[in-house]
């Protein structure tokens, strides 16, 4: 049986061809750190960890430091041919820490799905090879932010929360839509229940098609958030709200939530993801996935648990979208809203594609002490 004998890790910097500007954080550019594991059979597992400093806390540097360290220690020597107890693994060897688990997890996931000559996808019993997204319009405080949808979504989601203009420009974009508009709003933790009460108000009585509201209070507001669901008929999200199972416990108590937004950065991988759908569905709640702002790479593991735990809805995985320009990238994975799941072994073109974005591997060895 083979053994899992390197781990090793890059820089992956990307620019966007739009800045991206929520409640939480402005970027121009994707910054994360790809993880690969090599077993003895030359087989290698790609994952990636982004830097999302105000939501997982994880810096380049930590993960760098997580990854060859105490994970390192956790996975080399490993023999894999299963990689569904990886993700116990990894949680016992670090406390949070979550999107450096979680690229090491994909990674060991990718790695047996090539082993075995099928899809990352396909390895976790997906039937079928595209889903559906919204597209996220940055905040109004965006440098050339506009009140139009991007051409071809007929599912936008609206970053709020910087801008006492936000309402109207809700509207606007509702009114300017030459086609039915589904707008979600996501406001990162900036409002309270008021100001949510009056927002949501408001763009009713315009007619606004609002297909949710994402995190309009503090992620640790779980009254607040049950005050709010009592008061408005839109379905509440919580994203930052809910890291692990044991959140999405204390969430599904609160009845704090119509829907959670699952993220591999922030669950720790897909086995833990698959799980919080599990018990998301269980206590009634709705199930999206969504990503950070990372590459194709990390995007096309969030798919490949979508197309298994939601084939059929709309998911929130544009975050390539904002480093790729379909119209002059024809290989890249996005027609429209659709997201396109490569056939091929593992997560092996997306592993390619990124390679011009990468910097120098530093590496561990299973012989090393």
């Amino acid at each position: 049986m083979a053994q899992l004998v390197e781990i090793a890790i890059a820089p992956l910097t990307r620019p966007l061809h739009t800045e991206f500007v929520t409640a939480l954080r402005r970027t121009g550019f994707v910054y994360s750190i790809a993880v690969r594991l090599t077993d003895s059979d030359g087989v290698v597992g790609w994952g990636e960890a982004p830097q999302i400093w105000r939501v997982t806390g994880e810096s380049l540097a930590s993960i760098e430091a997580c990854v060859l360290g105490p994970l390192a220690d956790a996975l080399l020597g490993l023999e894999l041919d299963d990689a569904a107890g990886i993700a116990a693994i990894l949680d016992g060897a670090v406390a949070g820490n979550t999107g450096a688990r979680a690229a090491c997890e994909i990674a060991a996931h990718d790695l047996v799905a090539r082993r075995n000559a099928q899809s990352l996808a396909q390895s976790l019993g997906a039937t079928v090879t595209e889903v559906t997204t919204d597209v996220t319009m940055a905040a109004a405080t965006a440098p050339g932010a506009v009140d139009v949808a991007p051409a071809g979504f007929t599912e936008v989601k609206v970053k709020v929360g910087l801008d006492p203009d936000d309402i109207d420009r809700v509207i606007r974009i509702h009114q300017n839509s030459a086609v039915p508009l589904s707008i979600r709003v996501d406001a990162n933790q900036a409002w309270d229940v008021s100001t949510a009460t009056t927002a949501v108000t408001a763009w009713l009585a315009a007619g606004v098609d609002l297909g949710f509201l994402e995190q309009p209070l503090p992620a640790w507001d779980l009254a607040g958030l049950a005050e709010l669901r009592r008061r408005i008929p839109t379905p509440i999200v919580v994203d930052e709200s809910v890291f692990s199972i044991h959140d999405l416990r204390r969430t599904i108590d609160a009845a704090a939530a119509d829907i959670v937004n699952i993220k591999l950065a922030k669950c720790g991988g897909l086995r833990p993801g698959l799980a919080m759908a599990e018990l998301a569905k269980s206590a009634g709640l709705g199930v999206m996935v969504g990503s950070m702002m990372e590459s194709e790479l990390g995007v096309s593991a969030a798919a490949s648990l979508a197309a298994v735990i939601g084939p059929e809805q709309t998911h929130d995985l544009d975050a390539a979208w904002w480093s790729i320009d379909p119209a002059t990238d024809p290989e890249g994975p996005y027609r429209g809203p659709k997201f396109r799941l490569w056939a091929e072994p593992g997560l092996s073109v997306a592993a390619n594609r990124i390679g011009a974005d990468l910097g120098a591997w530093t590496a561990r060895q299973v012989l090393e002490p």
